[in-house]
């Protein structure tokens, strides 16, 4: 796609033009991504700008300012994800503006506070996994057995959504994740709309083999219909995440648990891999995360016992070294 460069640019016009360029080299939900960062942070406070007048210093203020916004709001502040998408974006638009020689270059080797400050990982304790467990056995089908699933394996909402029963291997009890569903909002110049889209997963990683245990299988595959159906719904029609965090949701009423998003069933199943000693390599693979420094920076927070008993171990092994 060609460019038409004009003295007189503003930066909201140009980056659409950028992101239009784009769309054909991106996946649908990074488009999507994209077109609401775009559309709700860069255009309204960068596109005022003409293009030839962005530098470095304009770009670093704005950034600050996402930032301390996003800090002072506890409920709704921007996630260290977004921070860098939108520097993602920015500089991606900006290298691509510098080759069609629309403008000059300049530093795009921005200066902005990181976010330390992890969110809080929030579980279902022991007697309460307990207590939605024996729900679900009491009151069998497979949209309740979707939340088991879940405590077992860790496998995101989506994922879940988008499984079907040929996904499942009985024979060898593996499960195979390979797609997702998921709802995308595209907001840009031409249309604002909401749409459901099954892709593959995010990363190479995602796409994964889980072996399932061989009781729980056994119970879950006295649900099965036909391999083209979708387990949570049992026919041709899915249901989307929404819907089911919204069933997840009035089943936690009825099974009187507090209120926990349903992402939380993959942290518990995490955090139980990790309290039951097993391999943080294993927990890794099993989650589908991209390397296992991120299992490590979520899950793995080692208690001042911990700590202690590792300094003890130390001087033991080395006493001749210890006061």
């Amino acid at each position: 796609m060609l460019f038409k460069a004009k003295n007189k640019l503003l930066y909201k016009d140009w980056i659409w033009d950028w992101l239009s360029y784009k769309k054909d080299y991106i996946k649908e939900s990074t488009y999507a991504n994209y077109s609401n960062i775009i559309s709700n942070h860069i255009a309204p406070d960068l596109g005022k700008y003409y293009l030839k007048d962005l530098n470095n210093k304009i770009i670093q203020e704005f950034l600050l300012k996402k930032y301390k916004i996003g800090r002072l709001d506890n409920l709704g502040g921007l996630s260290s994800k977004t921070i860098r998408d939108i520097v993602a974006i920015i500089k991606s638009s900006l290298k691509f503006a510098m080759k069609e020689d629309l403008i000059s270059s300049f530093n795009l080797d921005f200066i902005y506070p990181k976010i330390s400050s992890k969110d809080k990982i929030y579980t279902i304790s022991k007697q309460d996994q307990d207590k939605l467990i024996d729900y679900i056995l009491k009151n069998q089908s497979s949209k309740n057995f979707g939340i088991l699933l879940t405590l077992y394996s860790g496998i995101r909402i989506g994922e879940l959504c988008a499984l079907k029963w040929k996904d499942i291997d009985f024979k060898n009890n593996i499960l195979n994740i390979n797609k997702t569903l998921q709802r995308v909002y595209i907001k840009d110049k031409q249309i604002n709309k909401s749409k459901l889209i099954i892709t593959n997963p995010k990363t190479h990683n995602a796409e994964r083999e889980i072996p399932l245990n061989k009781d729980f299988a056994k119970e879950l595959k006295k649900f099965k219909t036909d391999n083209e159906d979708y387990i949570l719904s049992g026919s041709r029609k899915w249901i989307e995440p929404r819907t089911y965090r919204r069933f997840f949701a009035r089943t936690l009423e009825k099974v009187k648990i507090d209120k926990i998003n349903f992402h939380g069933l993959r942290h518990t199943f995490a955090t139980n891999c990790i309290k039951l000693g097993v391999d943080y390599k294993t927990v890794s693979e099993l989650l589908g995360h991209a390397t296992v420094n991120i299992t490590l920076n979520l899950y793995v927070h080692p208690q001042m016992s911990q700590k202690k008993k590792c300094i003890d171990l130390i001087c033991k092994k080395f006493s001749e070294n210890c006061p």
